[in-house]
């Protein structure tokens, strides 16, 4: 039996401006998945998480193909990452997965081969992804993300984070539509330009800010501009009750700031705590509230 891990990651800024121009910056966290690969009659997901088994099978069928694969195998999923959307699972998954095949045929793959390997898998997923989740998941750490005209052009700028960063990440209860957000976005770009174009230039001066912020180690510039990222993407119409309700009980148990992460509309909101008893404590409350929840870290 091969194994392969990978990490999830948190969008820290930049949701929706990334797909207008700005620069977003992206995370890897502790938390992550584990894949094992045992032969059999046919290609199966074995997992306990949720997933879509046809978009996994399709997945898994698309990084054999690229890598050369014609056996059969079980491919069992576990780890600690939930699969809610906006936290990179599947491509956690995809590069898990191209890691266990390697380890399988005695492959020594860069991590570039690894990287492309993986995205192929997560086109089964989105269709025509960034590319931002499996760079994330193969290289681990903190990135400015930069989006080009077609993935080939994208641009990675790795950060160096000046201390680990403790983070509580809770789910709304509602799978986000991100498709359905983009639209929202354009929307009222189309309505208002100028209006827009004060918040696009608002947007640059946070992830300006929260880069400088990262590398200095200042945690609570962070979470100030954290908040300060979150007001913007209200007022485009893209956080909902869920992430709303989510984001105050994290306040009011004194996280230095909180945010959704990903299409919003539902899905996932990250909080930034002062450490990781913090965190546990963050964590505690949003449970109580109803709320899955859990702890994790951002780190180099």
């Amino acid at each position: 039996m091969s194994t392969g891990e990978a990490n999830g990651k948190v969008i820290l800024f930049g949701e929706h401006f990334v797909v207008h121009g700005a620069p977003a910056i992206a995370c890897g966290i502790s938390s992550g998945v584990v894949v094992e690969l045992k032969k059999s009659d046919q290609n199966r997901i074995v997992t306990k998480h949720k997933v879509v088994e046809k978009l996994s099978l399709d997945g898994i069928e698309r990084v054999f193909a690229v890598m050369g694969v014609h056996e059969k195998y079980d491919v069992r999923l576990t780890g600690d990452l939930r699969t809610y959307g906006g936290l990179g699972s599947s491509a956690a998954f995809c590069v898990a997965l191209v890691k266990a095949v390697a380890k399988e045929k005695d492959l020594h793959l860069t991590k570039e081969q690894i990287n492309k390997y993986a995205y192929a898998g997560e086109g089964a997923f989105h269709g025509n992804p960034s590319g931002i989740d499996n760079t994330i998941a193969t290289h681990g750490g903190v990135v400015e993300f930069r989006r080009g005209k077609t993935p080939e052009e994208n641009k990675f700028d790795f950060i160096e984070l000046y201390k680990p960063l403790d983070i509580v990440i809770s789910f709304s209860g509602r799978y986000s539509q991100t498709a359905k957000m983009v639209e929202r976005v354009k929307d009222f770009k189309s309505q208002d330009e100028e209006e827009f174009a004060q918040l696009l230039d608002e947007y640059i001066d946070i992830v300006s800010k929260g880069r400088a912020a990262l590398e200095k180690g200042q945690i609570d510039v962070i979470g100030k501009l954290m908040n300060a990222n979150q007001s913007l993407v209200s007022e485009l119409g893209l956080s909902d009750e869920g992430n709303d309700a989510i984001n105050d009980i994290a306040i009011a148990k004194g996280a230095l700031g909180a945010k959704l992460t990903g299409g919003g509309g539902g899905g996932c909101c990250i909080a930034l705590a002062k450490d990781e008893n913090h965190a546990k404590e963050i964590e505690k409350k949003i449970k109580e509230k109803g709320f899955d929840s859990f702890a994790t870290r951002i780190s180099n």
